[in-house]
């Protein structure tokens, strides 16, 4: 292959503007033409990504959305929930996140989680007529097994602290991203008032591994643990069979939905963590409610 060397006259194509910075460099027509612009295009793109890469480690507070973007990539192939499941949590809380927010508008801030058709109720509540109407509608949502019910009664709900709770459950996802021996991508954080809850489908250890990142995470107040808790044979089949009904890119794999079995009993809460009843996951996926699309 025949390679580019610059000669007297294509050195001569270099023009220099009256100000030193803005000098450029004219492309040299010709049969070299088309490989010289591929590579400048390539040089170009490798500038850009190195330049974002210097300024991303510049924002500290820009890492866990880094973080949790390079996680959210393999968030569906580690899930332990059937895919039947994700999809049903999904309906459920556009379902509730919506009505609520309509019909409750000035009255609650109600921010609501759901994962295995576990709904968890946070924020503020006007008086507590409002948080008991809440409470009743979510309980009666077709496809909602368990409701746990966090609302606080203030006289003014108000948005003042979301943006530092947003901030530590960024925090709290990058510890149990970075910390081995956690299924983060089976764990949903959700954070109240530097309350930090814990939602999932884990094994005790699991638990209380994780349960002791996010105690130790900076601005938490408390740790709330709302898990399904397994055993480790459960473990070892469901993240089987996650595998094989998401196989990677490029790879075939059988669509066999995972069922869970019937739960182990939860362990004793350790200190500034508390545990909740919890009854058996979903076996296999119900139907939505009729009207609602999923995202």
């Amino acid at each position: 292959m025949a390679h580019f060397r610059p000669t007297a006259s294509s050195k001569d194509r270099m023009t220099t503007l009256p100000n030193p910075r803005e000098s450029r460099t004219v492309r040299p027509a010709g049969r070299f033409s088309g490989r010289l612009g591929g590579l400048f295009r390539l040089a170009r793109t490798a500038t850009t990504v190195a330049a974002l890469t210097v300024a991303a480690t510049q924002l500290a507070g820009c890492f866990p959305v880094l973080a949790g973007a390079m996680a959210g990539g393999v968030t569906l192939a580690t899930d332990r929930r059937p895919t039947g499941t994700q999809a049903i949590d999904r309906g459920l809380q556009l379902e509730a996140e919506n009505t609520l927010n309509s019909r409750y508008n000035g009255q609650a801030r109600v921010s609501v989680t759901v994962y295995n058709r576990k709904v968890l109720l946070t924020g503020e509540a006007r008086n507590n007529e409002v948080r008991q109407q809440v409470e009743q509608y979510v309980r009666g949502l077709p496809n909602a097994r368990e409701v746990i019910d966090e609302l606080e009664i203030v006289s003014s709900p108000s948005f003042a602290t979301q943006s530092q709770d947003t901030y530590i459950t960024s925090k709290v996802k990058t510890l149990l991203i970075t910390t081995e021996g956690i299924p983060s991508n089976s764990i949903k954080v959700v954070t109240e008032k530097g309350v930090v809850y814990l939602m999932g489908v884990v094994t005790l250890a699991e638990g209380d591994r994780a349960t002791d990142v996010a105690r130790n995470a900076g601005g938490v107040v408390k740790v709330v643990k709302t898990f399904d808790y397994i055993s480790e044979a459960e473990r070892a089949r469901l993240d089987a069979a996650a595998s094989s009904q998401n196989p990677p890119p490029g790879e075939s794999g059988s669509n066999v939905p995972a069922q869970p079995a019937p739960l182990s009993p939860p362990d004793t809460p350790a200190p500034g963590a508390t545990a909740s009843p919890v009854t058996a996951p979903v076996s296999s996926p119900v139907a939505l409610p009729p009207g609602r699309n999923l995202p």
